[in-house]
């Protein structure tokens, strides 16, 4: 399944005008830029994103902020993510 959800992302990235992915995995919702694979930098079921900002959903409190922590850039195996999506505008 993580081969399918890999290959989605980058096949559907290439149709999209946006370049900023947004991925659930468990509680965490992650935002980054994601990396170009026209170079041949990617692994094979490995996502990566640069930019990227970590938000966990599930110990926030209904009046709490969550700005989330910021990673220059982040590995994320496809076999962990529930969903995604590419953040328009």
């Amino acid at each position: 399944m993580s081969e399918k959800t890999y290959d989605a992302i980058y096949k559907i990235a290439k149709q999209t005008e946006s370049d900023v992915l947004m991925i659930w995995a468990g509680h965490l919702q992650i935002t980054g830029l994601l990396l170009d694979c026209g170079d041949s930098k990617c692994l094979s079921d490995i996502v990566t994103l640069q930019d990227v900002t970590v938000k966990c959903h599930k110990h926030k409190e209904n009046n709490e902020s969550d700005n989330g922590k910021h990673f220059k850039w982040l590995n994320i195996p496809a076999c962990k993510i529930d969903a995604f999506t590419f953040k328009c505008c």
